[in-house]
């Protein structure tokens, strides 16, 4: 084999090499904006589930103020109402984390 050739086989195979590291970083870079964008829905999740949870615990001690009995208290409709909502957004969290255990996986 000449010179010239090998020189030709070794500039493929660099640009070959070349080809598959960018390939790695593009594909690298898209899963970690993903991660960022995951991350960041969670953020804004646990943030609406710290809300809800003092909008309940306001409701029920304003109610236990009023003298209303710890049953009516716990069968207060803006309580049921907000509790659904805490169970959905710890469903739409955990769906989350799920999400971004295969990003992970998939680096």
């Amino acid at each position: 084999m000449g010179l010239l050739q090998r020189m030709r086989q070794d500039l493929r195979a660099g640009w070959a090499s070349l080809r598959y590291g960018t390939a790695q970083a593009a594909n690298r870079a898209m899963v970690e904006t993903e991660l960022l964008q995951l991350r960041r829905d969670v953020r804004k999740l646990d943030g609406r589930l710290g809300e809800l949870s003092r909008d309940i615990g306001e409701r029920a001690v304003e109610l236990h103020e009023r003298g209303v009995p710890t049953e009516q208290v716990l069968s207060d409709f803006e309580i049921a109402r907000s509790a659904e909502q805490v169970q959905s957004l710890k469903l739409k969290r955990a769906k989350l984390l799920t999400e971004m255990e295969d990003a992970k996986t998939t680096v």
